[in-house]
């Protein structure tokens, strides 16, 4: 009877104690805008289980916009965060311990779009005298004004009319406004409703315009703090992002149990035109995520010259942590 006793509290303490039972690492993820087709990458990670393999309990959380996701970062609300870079540059001396540890927007996703018939901007050329509907409150503007310039275009020809961002789609179906900037992702949404003429969308990462956006953005004291969680996450989000991109209907499928609104082709379509700005050269060879400290240089550099930040201005040593990438990298 003792020997069975000691045998059953021996079996009950490796219970306990066994690692097979470890509770999972509980973090949350902010995206930069509410849920919609271009996230469901994420979803992907999350609905087939890549997440919970790494031992992560992970909450996708929407947000108001990129300032939003950056401000949850910076002050520990959420550990991780879909970040924009020029936004966190433009940010400055404020979200100094947000670290970007993968791109995921190998180009920015900046687009002008307009109707054919209609204004058909589809070359830089045309955007002398441009009027964009937009906002004065946005640095976009301003980043299609350096464009313009780095085209050798004068932008002081361009006028922005401010328009409310729910509102520019359909003022830009009514002729109302013969050309927007949203972005590139948006162009399904924008041929549905415009079904009498032809989208036409100024991209302007296909022009030359060779800067990061959209990327993996951590806390720096909990990256410091947790090295292993970071590269967990980093890992099994581009795993996400890779099968996303292989099955973009099984996608959609997985992104529709968690966000029930959304429409199941233009997830489709998202996911498909979310290649042109996550992959690349470099992505090809060394894969997703990957990071240029060159180009991250050159991005910073370009967001410091160009718009106005707050406070300080940060350098790209001070930007990028390198080192969670996933070895061996994960190709597309």
């Amino acid at each position: 009877m003792l020997k069975y006793l000691s045998t059953l509290i021996l079996g009950v303490s490796c219970l306990i104690a066994g690692p097979s039972f470890a509770a999972d690492r509980d973090v949350k993820f902010s995206l930069d805008f509410i849920s919609l087709g271009r996230h469901a990458p994420w979803y992907v990670a999350l609905g087939k289980g890549y997440y919970k393999e790494e031992g992560l309990n992970v909450s996708i959380l929407p947000s108001k916009g990129t300032a939003d996701a950056i401000r949850s970062v910076a002050t520990g609300t959420t550990e991780f965060g879909f970040i924009d870079i020029p936004s966190l540059v433009a940010a400055g001396s404020n979200a100094s311990n947000v670290k970007i540890v993968a791109v995921n927007y190998q180009k920015p996703p900046y687009c002008i779009f307009s109707l054919n018939p209609g204004a058909n901007i589809d070359t830089p050329a045309k955007l002398v005298n441009l009027e964009l509907g937009s906002s004065s409150a946005s640095f976009v503007p301003k980043i299609w004004a350096a464009f313009m310039e780095m085209k050798g275009i004068d932008s002081k020809t361009m006028k922005v009319v401010n328009i409310d961002g729910a509102a520019r789609v359909p003022m830009l179906a009514a002729h109302k406004i013969a050309t927007i900037d949203t972005f590139i992702m948006s162009e399904p949404s924008i041929r549905r409703a415009v079904p009498d003429a032809k989208t036409v969308c100024l991209f302007a990462g296909d022009f030359g315009l060779e800067i990061y956006s959209n990327s993996i953005g951590v806390q720096e004291e909990f990256m410091k703090k947790n090295p292993d969680v970071v590269k967990k996450f980093v890992r099994a989000s581009l795993r996400g992002w890779k099968e996303a991109f292989a099955n973009p209907e099984e996608a959609a499928k997985i992104e529709l149990q968690y966000v029930k609104a959304l429409d199941p082709q233009i997830v489709v379509d998202e996911i498909n035109i979310l290649r042109r700005v996550a992959l690349s050269d470099d992505v090809s060879k060394y894969g997703l995520g990957y990071v240029s400290a060159e180009r991250m240089k050159n991005t910073v550099d370009f967001i410091n010259k160009n718009i106005d930040v707050s406070g300080d201005k940060l350098t790209a040593e001070q930007i990028y942590a390198p080192g969670f990438l996933p070895e061996p990298p994960i190709l597309p």
